[in-house]
């Protein structure tokens, strides 16, 4: 994933992780980026607007709804196109 000056070295923006899932037509490269995803909510549920890329633990904003309503479309398109791999 990618990150900004703005959030500090070492941090990745989760919503570059979803774009590249939405983008991608490769049914591994998807789950390879929502387990991604998965882990990065460090067991919040939720996305935040970046994590430590050795840490995930250690994110900032615990809440980013940016981040959350682009990550609800992720799952709605998923479902819709590849719904094996959601269900």
């Amino acid at each position: 994933g990618i990150g900004g000056p703005n959030i500090g070295l070492n941090m990745i923006w989760p919503m570059s992780i979803i774009m590249r899932a939405l983008t991608s037509q490769d049914d591994d490269e998807i789950m390879e980026c929502l387990e991604l995803l998965k882990r990065s909510s460090a067991g919040t549920g939720l996305m935040h607007e970046s994590f430590n890329k050795d840490n995930v633990g250690s994110y900032t904003r615990p809440w980013f709804a940016w981040a959350n309503s682009l990550f609800g479309e992720l799952i709605l398109k998923i479902a819709d196109e590849r719904p094996s791999l959601l269900f």
